[in-house]
């Protein structure tokens, strides 16, 4: 049993651009000690961590996973390694932190979560959406049916190819898995997570870029036990600059649209009573809000959907905190490895994005042929 007076002492396979995103972010945790890095290239390993500090560095994952002080390992090698360091990972006793996709086959996955629970380790999904502010108040929003039932999802996600050339691992879908599972399945688990309902039906379609074999645009779409329909749309065809994401929500009584892939912008349009929109100020107390239409006395008894409704006024809503994307982002990725933490120190602590989201996710993204 780890010390409640003890920093967790963490290690990390795989780092490259977001391994060294997640040491700079969780350096400024007090509760957490970076000790070691592992991978193949002895040279930049050796650079890697003199530059940012780490302590030790392997070269391999095995030897790291034989250090006595090391208690988290965060696995953020590419998609086809995986659930091989993710296994290794949980045989060799450490408590687990798995950047997505928590493999790019479901057969994987099950073998990750069977070895965790085998080997009485912890483990969270690096879904760090989950764990930003806009998300969970939307989450709040919908769970507390204070715009109705929620009927629709439409998501699209321009991503830039800019920094990714044709020989690059993401368009291997051997190593990757295919956009859907190396970078839907953040999607796929969000907007799961914020319906609170459980994906019965997938469909899907793929496109490949003209005179190449890169799968560049996909497009799937989920049906909901709840009887919601979601679309999901990924492209990864575009500059950096014009890098879009947005997800368009409609409800009985109202849409929601909630922006960028690190979400910095909710806007509600909503018809509601005084009760409702009580309720929607309480999620987003700083939020500027444009009065419409107002319906005096008891109100205005409006229809859609076969129900009727009595709203007092038609509102606009914009949330929109002042942090810029990067701080946003950072804090989710702290939050997410706290939530461990968490989890190590107290077995009876629920992660926000256990494992089990991660291989939902897989199965929706996998589901598409």
């Amino acid at each position: 049993m780890i010390s409640h007076s003890e920093p967790i002492r963490v290690g990390l396979i795989g780092y490259g651009g977001y391994g060294r995103f997640l040491i700079e972010s969780w350096a400024e945790m007090p509760e957490i000690e970076i000790r070691a890095i592992a991978g193949r290239n002895r040279e930049r390993l050796e650079r890697t961590a003199r530059r940012l500090g780490i302590p030790r560095f392997y070269v391999g994952h095995e030897a790291l996973l034989t250090d006595p002080e090391i208690d988290v390992v965060a696995v953020t090698s590419p998609p086809g390694d995986h659930a091989r360091h993710a296994i290794d990972v949980a045989k060799a006793g450490k408590h687990l932190y798995c950047e997505k996709p928590l493999a790019t086959r479901v057969e994987d996955g099950e073998a990750i979560l069977d070895a965790v629970r085998t080997a009485g380790v912890r483990g969270v999904m690096g879904y760090v959406m989950r764990y930003t502010p806009l998300a969970e108040r939307l989450r709040q929003i919908v769970a507390e049916g204070v715009l109705g039932a929620l009927h629709r999802v439409d998501l699209a996600n321009f991503a830039a190819d800019e920094c990714l050339p044709p020989d690059h691992w993401f368009w291997n879908r051997e190593r990757s898995g295919g956009i859907l599972v190396e970078h839907g399945v953040h999607f796929f688990d969000l907007y799961t997570w914020i319906a609170g309902s459980r994906p019965v039906r997938v469909t899907g379609h793929r496109t490949i870029r003209p005179g190449t074999t890169q799968e560049d645009r996909v497009l799937a779409t989920v049906e909901y036990e709840s009887g919601l329909l979601a679309t999901f749309y990924h492209a990864f065809d575009k500059p950096v600059r014009l890098e879009r994401t947005w997800a368009r929500l409609g409800f009985d009584r109202g849409y929601a649209t909630l922006t960028g892939w690190i979400p910095l912008c909710l806007d509600v349009e909503a018809a509601v009573d005084e009760a409702e929109y009580a309720r929607l100020i309480a999620h987003c107390p700083e939020a500027s809000v444009t009065l419409h239409e107002e319906y005096p006395g008891p109100g205005e008894v409006i229809r859609g959907g076969g129900n009727s409704y009595r709203v007092t006024r038609l509102i606009e809503m914009r949330c929109q905190p002042t942090l810029d994307k990067q701080a946003v982002y950072a804090a989710a990725a702290r939050a997410s490895l706290r939530d461990l933490v968490a989890a190590i120190r107290n077995p009876g602590h629920r992660v926000r994005a256990p494992l089990e989201a991660g291989l939902e996710s897989l199965r929706i993204a996998a589901s598409v042929e």
